[in-house]
């Protein structure tokens, strides 16, 4: 140990005080200003998270006497690597170990670097600035932050989308009703964004033939890829980024990665060298992660703020599945990471931090968690699925690219008498498979105008995980579902059971893809509720639904719900088995009323519409 760390562990330990008179607590500072020699106290703090980190470390060696805080002074720290956090930095079961903003004060985490130097005058309202860190494709960032707000990488059409006239046979070619200038066609490094059901893909163009009217994609468009058919339903939009010339409106950008130039279109009064420009260098600000055979416990994040990452985005592109998840060829699937993401952690949570500006996502439950907590959080402008529970980074699915579960308990049912009780199956399955994260809340978050950069992402996704309560949240402005539980389109039965879906508020969704709705569930869930939500304006391509309950759903009750405004049913159930319980939604007591098809489809559509008695938007919204 060096005298600069014994000099810091003293300090360390006459700074025992009382937080709020209930417990004793060791409090280190950190702020934008500190020093890294520094002791730690509020007087001389540390200037970033990492040299914290260490102290807390050292600390936990010595064995916790207390709980730890490290408390942050507002403003900004700029992160250029992940902090990782594992067992040797968590607390105990007795005592916690707690990231926190100052009262009164927001100490906000940012993953981009500042763009210095002065903007240059191209002609009218187009500026370049030089980036030499982005020469010869070192530095290629997909955003650009204005004074801490993203900018539209350039784009065409500036509003709406093309539309699709015809597809191929080998459907790698798209020809589209809208015609294209000549100029494009000798463009190179643009990028093709197109949404077909409920898929968005994003990914290079190969080739661009005006004179047809033709778009080329390196991979196929729309293939089994991601389960889509390209071009069956006339529901599919298309849109061209990262070209010069489609930098034609204000706020529009282009990075020229061979020269290092940036390339920006202001408003016609407006001088770029008025503001400050960023860009992501970091996609995820911390990861919490232990092990199967040592847990990381008790850590916590409190009034934190996270904002301006980076996506992730391979040369291949994205091509999405479903619900966030992305592939190249169906071979291996992937999901899209998070600003804070929890690996076999027990007893951690995220409490009234904002979530803003991010690539990805902003808070993953991943394997191996137990009792952790999201609450009172805000999340704008989150790029991909806002709030992930049962995450699997990368895998190969049984059948189903979406299929791989954790351990299996099904085969333990096939030996009961009677299907067991919710009660019965936590009992069995919280011992045999500890891996399926567990006993998740989500509550009282604001998730709005989020899934910006892929539109096939939702609100709050939960795959294979058990005894996840999602309660008074509210969701609004999404291009996909609000709230996405299941991950298994087929029987069987999977470690997703027993959750709540409760008391939730979604708005605005389904607005540019389709086959969804506000709240959305998929597959055996034994246990599970839907009860007292609010789903209202949904839709805005095809296929919005209230409520949709997806292939071989079962198991589940449906009550106390309200639907209003939506482009298709209220209630949708498509395949689902006959163990379901549909009873007092849309203030009428007893048995839902549902309508049917022999296909196996049913549907209930709420008349006259309703909205719950206590509703309060103002309330909800908070």
């Amino acid at each position: 140990m060096n005298a600069v760390l014994r000099r810091v562990l003293a300090t360390i330990a006459l700074l025992w005080a009382f937080e709020g008179g209930m417990y004793a607590a060791t409090v280190l500072w950190v702020a934008p200003d500190g020093l890294e020699d520094a002791t730690g106290t509020v007087d001389r703090p540390f200037a970033t998270l990492t040299r914290a980190r260490d102290a807390v470390r050292e600390m936990v060696r010595a064995g916790l006497k207390d709980e730890v805080i490290v408390r942050l002074r507002g403003g900004t720290y700029r992160l250029t690597e992940t902090l990782v956090l594992t067992p040797e930095d968590g607390g105990t079961r007795e005592h916690s170990i707690t990231y926190e903003s100052a009262d009164g004060e927001q100490a906000i985490l940012k993953g981009s670097r500042l763009l210095y130097g002065k903007w240059e005058r191209v002609e009218g309202t187009l500026w370049k600035l030089a980036v030499p860190e982005a020469a010869g494709g070192k530095w290629a960032f997909r955003q650009l932050f204005r004074d801490g707000v993203s900018q539209q990488r350039a784009r065409e059409p500036n509003r709406g989308h093309f539309t699709l006239k015809s597809v191929d046979a080998a459907r790698r070619t798209a020809t589209l009703n809208e015609p294209l200038p000549s100029a494009w066609t000798p463009l190179q490094g643009v990028e093709l964004n197109t949404t077909a059901y409920w898929h968005f893909a994003r990914q290079p163009v190969a080739a661009i033939d005006a004179a047809k009217g033709t778009i080329t994609a390196r991979r196929g468009i729309g293939t089994e890829a991601s389960s889509s058919k390209f071009g069956n339903k006339g529901h599919e939009r298309i849109w061209l980024e990262n070209a010069l010339v489609f930098a034609d409106q204000p706020g529009e950008w282009f990075l020229d990665t061979t020269d290092g130039l940036l390339y920006f279109r202001s408003g016609a009064d407006e001088n770029p060298n008025n503001a400050q420009f960023s860009a992501p260098v970091l996609r995820e600000f911390i990861v919490v992660q232990g092990s199967a055979k040592k847990l990381v416990r008790n850590v916590h994040f409190v009034g934190l703020g996270f904002a301006e990452t980076e996506p992730e985005y391979p040369a291949e592109g994205r091509l999405g599945v479903q619900a966030g998840a992305w592939t190249f060829d169906r071979s291996r699937t992937y999901s899209p990471g998070a600003a804070l993401r929890f690996i076999y952690a027990w007893g951690t949570s995220v409490i009234k931090c904002r979530f803003t500006e991010l690539g990805d996502g902003g808070v993953s439950y991943e394997i191996g968690t137990r009792s952790g907590r999201v609450a009172e959080c805000e999340f704008t402008r989150v790029g991909a699925n806002v709030i992930q529970v049962g995450r699997m980074p990368e895998y190969t699915g049984d059948r189903h690219p979406l299929h791989r579960d954790f351990s299996s308990w099904g085969a333990w049912t096939d030996k009961l008498e009677a299907f067991p009780s919710s009660n019965a199956i936590w009992q069995h399955t919280s011992q045999t498979v500890p891996e399926a994260p567990s006993q998740i809340d989500i509550a009282d978050n604001a998730i709005r105008d989020c899934c910006h950069l892929d539109y096939g992402s939702v609100g709050i996704w939960v795959g294979y995980a058990n005894y996840v309560r999602i309660e008074r949240n509210h969701l609004r402005g999404l291009p996909y579902t609000g709230i996405s539980v299941g991950w298994r389109w087929g029987p069987g039965l999977t470690n997703c059971h027993s959750n709540l879906i409760a008391k939730n508020t979604v708005e605005e969704v389904m607005r540019q893809v389709g086959d969804g709705a506000g709240i959305y569930v998929v597959g055996e869930q034994p246990g599970t509720r839907i009860v007292e939500n609010y789903v209202r304006d949904s839709g805005g391509n095809y296929w919005a639904h209230g409520i949709y309950m997806d292939e071989s759903s079962d198991h589940m009750e449906v009550a106390g719900n309200y639907v209003n405004g939506v482009a298709n049913h209220s209630l949708f159930m498509n395949r689902n088995g006959l163990n379901q319980v549909f009873r007092d939604n849309n203030g009428e007591s007893g048995p839902t009323r549902l309508e049917g098809k022999p296909d196996g489809r049913n549907w209930a559509d709420f008349k006259p519409e309703r909205r719950p008695p206590d509703f309060e938007t103002d309330k909800r919204a908070k």
